[in-house]
């Protein structure tokens, strides 16, 4: 008996059908109309069961010796099908596709790596060939700039302790007063997380306080400033090169700011709401190849972990969470979905620390 793949996913690409088996990273085009063998499968069943439904059956049987020679069609009880069904069993209850993501990202022994003078070699032609997507980016729908502390405000901003202690204590905090953050706390804060220590105008590589692959840095930051003294409330894209925030929209109603935090009601009284969003152009210039998407997700998780150490460090009161309601944060943001994605939001305020995760 054979059974049609469970570990593959058949998609169209430039109008010619392909199936990708994402566990040995081998693409096949099939021909039009190998879908409905793909169908007649998709319960185990005996090769000839399925050929007595064929006129043809000269033909459906070099399909589906074709499919079987491809791997497309497991056989049941072989070593591929154990395989497959320990893997659904391992991934359920999340989407097939989400292994799909995973697997299909995976680096096998067959991979090979450049060496570190051959990356420079390839990043030279590059640079020649293709320039690079600017490191920064300028929001294009701006209503107002306010200017930020170019450097760490000095007394009281930044509490001075040992980084294991800033280690140890930091916790997840859901708990808040709903008072006013300083200003130079916030100015600070997203200075030290997201500003360049240096930047290089041809390469666009750019270093901060947080690793990101490749110095690529595809992680943008906004505000919402609810409460934060000396700063109107509103939506704001934080200019990192230039240390501004570049306000976008007006002041927005807490109910709203509670449903894009997927209706979660300990944000409400937050005083202000980080968004980490990516610019994938970033790091797809420099990397062609799909598993530099999950390096998205890591640039994310650098940056917030300095943002809690910060806040920390400020005695605020943080909690990251990706509980987002993308689609409705996206259209307040403005963004080209197809090109920025929305990746988390670090909700901070003002004690008391309770709740704390």
């Amino acid at each position: 008996m054979y059974r049609t793949s469970s570990c593959g996913v058949l998609y169209l690409d430039d109008g010619y059908l392909v199936w990708d088996d994402y566990l040995s990273h081998r693409q096949v085009a099939l021909a039009s109309g190998t879908e409905t063998f793909l169908a007649a499968f998709r319960r185990p069943r005996e090769i000839a069961e399925v050929l007595a439904g064929h006129e043809d059956r000269e033909h459906a049987g070099r399909v589906i010796r074709a499919l079987v020679g491809a791997g497309i069609l497991v056989e049941v009880g072989s070593a591929r099908d154990a395989r497959e069904r320990r893997m659904s069993a391992a991934w359920a209850p999340w989407s097939p596709i989400a292994r799909a993501f995973h697997y299909s990202t995976q680096f096998l022994d067959s991979n090979l790596f450049l060496s570190e003078a051959e990356q420079d070699e390839q990043l030279r032609r590059k640079l020649e060939a293709d320039p690079p997507p600017p490191a920064f980016k300028k929001h294009e729908s701006v209503l107002d700039s306010i200017p930020l502390a170019r450097s760490t405000p000095p007394g009281g901003t930044l509490v001075e302790r040992d980084l294991l202690t800033l280690l140890y204590t930091r916790r997840s905090v859901r708990s808040y007063s709903g008072g006013d953050i300083p200003r130079d706390q916030l100015a600070a804060l997203l200075s030290i997380t997201a500003s360049p220590i240096r930047s290089s105008a041809l390469s666009q590589t750019t270093l901060k306080t947080s690793p990101s692959g490749g110095g690529r840095h595809p992680t943008e930051l906004y505000v919402y400033a609810r409460r934060v003294a000396g700063v109107p409330a509103g939506l704001y894209h934080y200019d990192a090169r230039n240390r501004l925030l570049d306000r976008l929209t007006a002041p927005l109603a807490d109910d709203l700011l509670v449903r894009v935090c997927g209706d979660q009601s300990w944000t409400r009284d937050a005083s202000a709401y980080v968004f980490f969003t990516s610019v994938f152009a970033r790091n797809k210039w420099k990397y062609k190849i799909s598993r530099s998407y999950r390096i998205l997700h890591y640039d994310v998780g650098h940056l917030s972990q300095t943002v809690y150490l910060l806040t920390a460090a400020m005695g605020l009161a943080c909690t990251f969470t990706a509980a987002l309601r993308d689609e409705t944060l996206s259209q307040l943001l403005r963004l080209d979905t197809a090109t920025e994605l929305v990746m988390g939001c670090a909700v901070i305020g003002t004690g008391p620390c309770a709740d704390r995760a």
